[in-house]
């Protein structure tokens, strides 16, 4: 598992590698890459595998309906993305007496993404690396263990309607998701590229990564390798904050 986990990640790279650097991209993908639908679903989907979000949402998905827990899940993480998308266009037209000459919005985007590029290496190079006799006890100190902490917390009674399993499926993941590194990204990204296209690539990367968590997250927590999806996430910032620095330019 972790060895297709890798060639996933790795074909996410290469997949952006070649929107941003190939010579003649079919319109189609200049059209995606443009609107900044691709950098969007690249970043908030290999941001959020193995985050304390998508966690939240398999262990709520081994509990309640999986249909009510997506529902739940994507509401809280599409406001979440408009939000950001707005905070971002705000951001980058203050003050606006400088966008004729110096883009503030996309040199604060590179130096956030370059900031969570950094930030994801170092971290993922500090975790010890996972081995098969090793699993439970790596987990027990990662983004599993603050999940399940936040769900047994709001666990007090099994609940069975359905309004109340869409607000708690909301509400957690809301709230775990409220000034993380994806939140920040996509701030980063609305400054910076098209708002729509970063809205939709963004909430299209949590759309799936939610559905893997919900139909396989227990199943993949005890396999993925939380440094490699660090490693290669940290990359992928860096990556992007090349790629929006060389466009402005």
């Amino acid at each position: 598992m972790q060895a297709i986990a890798a060639v996933l990640l790795l074909c996410a790279l290469a997949s952006a590698f070649i929107v941003f650097f190939k010579g003649q991209p079919s319109a189609v993908v200049a059209a995606l890459a443009k609107s900044g639908f691709t950098a969007a679903f690249m970043l908030i989907f290999v941001s959020e595998i193995g985050d304390k979000t998508f966690f939240i949402a398999a262990l709520l998905a081994m509990q309640y309906q999986k249909a009510l827990v997506l529902l739940g899940s994507m509401a809280a993480l599409s406001l979440m993305t408009i939000v950001s998308v707005v905070i971002g266009r705000i951001f980058q037209s203050v003050p606006a007496q400088f966008q004729t000459t110096l883009p503030i919005g996309e040199y604060a985007a590179v130096a956030l993404l370059a900031f969570f590029g950094f930030k994801s290496i170092k971290d993922a190079w500090a975790l010890p690396d996972k081995v098969n006799g090793d699993l439970q006890e790596s987990s027990e100190s990662g983004e599993l263990a603050e999940a399940e902490e936040l769900v047994k917390e709001k666990a007090s009674l099994k609940i069975t309607s359905p309004l109340a399993i869409l607000w708690k499926s909301f509400s957690l993941v809301f709230f775990a998701e409220w000034g993380d590194r994806s939140m920040l990204a996509t701030i980063a990204l609305g400054a910076a590229q098209s708002p729509l296209g970063v809205a939709s690539g963004a909430i299209a990367g949590h759309l799936v990564a939610t559905l893997l968590a919900i139909i396989g997250g227990a199943f993949l927590a005890n396999y993925l390798s939380e440094k490699l999806v660090g490693l290669l996430g940290g990359v992928l910032f860096l990556l992007f904050a090349a790629a929006t620095l060389f466009g402005v330019f």
